[in-house]
């Protein structure tokens, strides 16, 4: 049972660290050179699906820490600190990075928002993706020295 709840958490949150990783390194850059009407629709468009899905797979992440945190023999601590860090993610996005993203997914026309405030988004996502990553380090390290 441990083994496959700490499989589970390394492949739902390596993923998640992946298409944050995705997002913040491909994705917006390339969105960044469209012209503003496509930027403003690809944004927005992207915003409104991303911010229904991406909720659920950081609460799926965050419960298969707590669950490997559990079911741990050894370097519990380490886990511990991976699920605290991703309490401070989740804060990060709830109040600062949803509301910004609200705002760009109700974008209509490009004087609403101005990509000044797209690029706030994306210097704060860059350090979400850093937590995130420490987080998934965290991850694999508590499991391989279990």
């Amino acid at each position: 049972m441990t083994e496959i709840v700490e499989i589970l958490a390394l492949l739902v949150v390596g993923a998640l660290v992946g298409s944050e990783f995705a997002v913040a390194a491909f994705v917006r850059p390339i969105l960044g050179r469209l012209p503003d009407d496509a930027f403003w629709a690809a944004r927005g468009d992207g915003a409104g699906l991303l911010g229904k899905v991406m909720p659920f797979w950081y609460l799926t992440s965050f419960a298969l820490l707590v669950a490997v945190g559990v079911v741990a023999d050894s370097q519990r601590w380490l886990i511990g600190v991976g699920a605290g860090v991703m309490v401070a993610v989740v804060l990060l996005s709830v109040l600062v990075l949803v509301p910004i993203n609200n705002k760009i997914a109700a974008w209509r026309t490009p004087d609403d928002v101005s990509r000044a405030l797209a690029a706030r988004w994306d210097r704060l996502h860059w350090l979400r993706v850093v937590m995130l990553a420490v987080i998934y380090v965290l991850l694999v390290i508590g499991v391989v020295n279990a």
